[in-house]
């Protein structure tokens, strides 16, 4: 935190996505982002803010997952309880039919959305979506995607059991919740601002490697212009970010184990 902060968080521009679509970007990225800053030291309030983040379901798959994988039962059982408290208080207080109302929200955002493509397929920033924009027919989409979820799965998991640093933990926690579900907006990638923030502290402590200052910048600027550019080239910008944001955590995580004590990287 600094006197800077504030202009710098305002000007990533994801920002401008999100205000511009009226969205709810910054309560999704303000819900994951505060609960992996509290997580080792409140980890109640860690999963109350992970309960919360239950609404936006496609967001929170891996979550529960690296919560067990890490032993964080507390935080499990707080998320868990809030997710019950939450469904519970709204049954009471606007009936069944809400839940009727979200069932069939579902099964629209399956055919209509995703499958019909009818928001656009340069506005999702999935890798379903791409392959749906490439000619790729549904099912095959999912699957590559359900595989891809996998790999992000696997590779997030074993970077938590590591003794990788915490910020680059959640750092890449941050990505591959967004490269996990095929339903995600230009203006969802206001919380690549939570990825970054972690690389960047833990760059400011540990160093930056040469190329480092250039993916982040990239992963910085992309969510400005990737509906443009894919609806213009049919290159999914926002994936292409993402994907080379979660390799550079994992090769910075790798590269932090290799390296002897006390040997420092050199500042960008």
């Amino acid at each position: 935190p600094g006197p800077e902060t504030l202009v710098v968080a305002r000007g990533f521009p994801a920002v401008f996505v999100n205000r511009g679509h009226g969205q709810n970007g910054f309560l999704t990225a303000a819900l994951l982002g505060g609960a992996l800053l509290v997580l080792d030291r409140r980890p109640w309030l860690a999963g109350l803010l992970i309960g919360l983040l239950a609404y936006k379901p496609q967001f929170g798959m891996l979550i529960p997952l690296v919560l067990a994988a890490t032993g964080r039962w507390r935080t499990f059982a707080a998320a868990t309880a809030t997710v019950a408290a939450s469904a519970a208080l709204t049954l009471v207080l606007f009936g069944a039919g809400v839940w009727e109302a979200f069932a069939t929200s579902t099964r629209f955002t399956l055919t209509v959305v995703l499958e019909a493509g009818a928001t656009g397929f340069e506005k999702i920033q999935s890798l379903y979506a791409a392959l749906r924009a490439w000619g790729v027919q549904s099912d095959a989409a999912f699957l590559a995607q359900a595989l891809l979820g996998l790999a992000v799965a696997v590779a997030v998991t074993r970077l938590w059991r590591s003794p990788a640093a915490f910020d680059l933990k959640a750092a890449g926690l941050a990505v591959a919740s967004l490269l996990a579900t095929p339903y995600v907006l230009d203006y969802d990638m206001v919380v690549l601002a939570v990825a970054i923030a972690f690389f960047v502290r833990h760059g400011l402590h540990h160093g930056f490697r040469a190329d480092e200052a250039s993916i982040l910048a990239l992963a910085w600027t992309v969510p400005l212009v990737a509906r443009t550019f894919g609806g213009a080239t049919g290159i999914p910008l926002g994936l292409l970010a993402m994907l080379a944001l979660g390799l550079l955590v994992l090769r910075r995580a790798a590269a932090d184990r290799a390296r002897p004590a006390g040997s420092g990287l050199a500042h960008a």
